[in-house]
């Protein structure tokens, strides 16, 4: 007898076009509902950024965050994905105003921009099937930093995965998502496609030059598969529209003007690569152009992708989420009081693509990481924070040059014939308590001795026409 598909409130209310109408509150609890294995995978699940005081104001008793409405305290990626889903009833709803709360005036998001992002979604959603599946893969798209998921994947497959998006994909191959069966055949197909996309290319990595360029070869399998493109990059700008909601749930704060501009060049970049009109290290340097274009319009010099020095200093730019002046000048400063080994090799593992004979590293959390080191040290004097941001800069240099993963000998790598480039994930957040610790404002050399996270060859489907 054929298995009865499952099916729960939300269905109807999305079916009745009742989603975007609804008062939050019930729409919260019907996810709930929906959704209630994979939310009580998310409690396990902790963000990287913030502290714990800024977790604990995170609502109040008139406006309580989303996981204090369904469990009355806070859970950092509860919050994070709820406030995400909600994002996406402001803007089909058109509300600017709730959209944009708690952004800094300077870099709020533009109305034109949102009008952009409204025309977006008008486009994407084709159908009301197209909006339950995007409700779901919002659901399910940070499963993997559960730590049980991890250890139950392992259990199950024997298979360990670093990288959080090719443990969510292993996990629903392994029919381990209860929610996936929610979708009918041709919905779940485009979003399996878009796990696929995501264990190897993360928009956001992207957006902030955290990934390397091999990484768009991804996008080539996108071809032909255009629609499920177009949910993947909507769950994308939805997942860091609620990239704070752990921190502050009344609107999208993260997706300020800046923020929103890199992710409408990896867009268009996105579009380029699977339209065939560009190769993968033309498009991730058109990122960099554009972050480089914006500093130079605040008064910023130029720098040019061409010049290997200032391309390693534009990605450092990205990944420090860079937008003014002064914060680029520091950022110049920390790199030049490098000595010339961490410097150069700061330059040549910024340089590496990952192509054919390559190995490059991919700093997993590295923007998290600047954004704490740059927060730590905000009070303190221009030579203070020019002094952390430098030895982090020479941490990330040992990090870059250190390309073979645990396990994997260098002499393995010897080239006599042309071999697929290797990625190598580094999780960088074992900085995380150094950075934060009182030791490392008065020295923050001591993460000179921190060690090498572990490393792991990320898993690529791969083709010949990435170059």
């Amino acid at each position: 007898m054929a298995k009865l598909q499952p099916r729960c409130s939300l269905q109807d209310t999305v079916n009745n076009g009742e989603f975007f109408l609804a008062d939050e509150a019930t729409i919260l609890h019907q996810i709930k509902e929906a959704f209630e294995p994979e939310l009580e995978r998310l409690k396990s699940a902790k963000a990287v950024e913030g502290t714990e005081e800024e977790r604990y104001s995170n609502g109040t008793l008139d406006n309580p965050s989303p996981s204090q409405i369904l469990y009355g305290t806070n859970f950092d990626e509860i919050n994070r994905t709820l406030v995400g889903i909600l994002a996406l009833r402001w803007i089909k709803n058109e509300d600017y105003d709730h959209f944009t709360r708690g952004q800094p005036s300077e870099s709020r998001l533009t109305k034109d921009s949102f009008a952009w992002l409204c025309g977006l979604f008008d486009d994407g959603l084709k159908c009301l099937d197209d909006l339950f599946a995007l409700i779901l893969s919002m659901v399910i798209n940070d499963l993997g930093k559960d730590p049980n998921l991890e250890e139950d994947l392992y259990h199950r497959t024997h298979q360990y995965q670093q990288n959080h998006d090719a443990l969510l994909l292993e996990a629903a191959k392994a029919d381990m998502i209860p929610s996936l069966n929610y979708l009918a055949p041709d919905k779940r197909e485009e979003v399996m496609l878009g796990l696929e996309l995501g264990s190897e290319l993360n928009a956001g990595q992207l957006a902030q030059a955290e990934s390397v360029p091999i990484i768009l070869e991804g996008l080539l399998h996108m071809r032909g598969h255009e629609h499920a493109f177009d949910l993947k990059f909507m769950e994308q700008i939805l997942d860091v529209a609620g990239a704070a909601g752990h921190l502050d749930s009344t609107g999208a704060k993260t997706l300020i003007e800046p923020v929103f501009q890199a992710f409408k060049t990896v867009h268009e970049v996105s579009l380029e690569i699977i339209a065939g009109n560009a190769n993968l290290r033309e498009g991730y340097d058109k990122i960099l152009t554009k972050r480089g274009n914006m500093l130079s319009g605040k008064g910023f010099r130029r720098l040019s992708v061409s010049d290997h020095k200032e391309r390693a200093l534009l990605r450092l730019l990205a990944m420090g989420r860079t937008t003014d002046q002064p914060q680029a000048e520091l950022f110049c400063e920390a790199f030049d009081a490098l000595d010339n080994v961490s410097k150069d090799q700061l330059i040549r593992g910024l340089n590496i693509d990952g192509k054919v004979n390559e190995t490059a590293v991919l700093p997993y959390y590295m923007p998290a990481i600047i954004s704490t080191t740059l927060q730590n040290t905000k009070d303190s004097d221009e030579d203070s924070k020019q002094r952390a941001l430098t030895s982090l800069m020479r941490y990330l240099a040992r990090v870059l040059g250190t390309p073979d993963a645990d396990g994997v000998e260098s002499e393995d790598r010897q080239y006599n014939t042309e071999v697929p480039g290797i990625v190598i994930e580094r999780n960088m957040s074992k900085a995380q308590d150094v950075i934060n610790s009182p030791e490392f404002k008065d020295d923050p050399n001591i993460l000179n001795s921190l060690d090498i996270p572990a490393g792991q060859v990320l898993q690529r489907r791969r083709t010949s026409q990435s170059w």
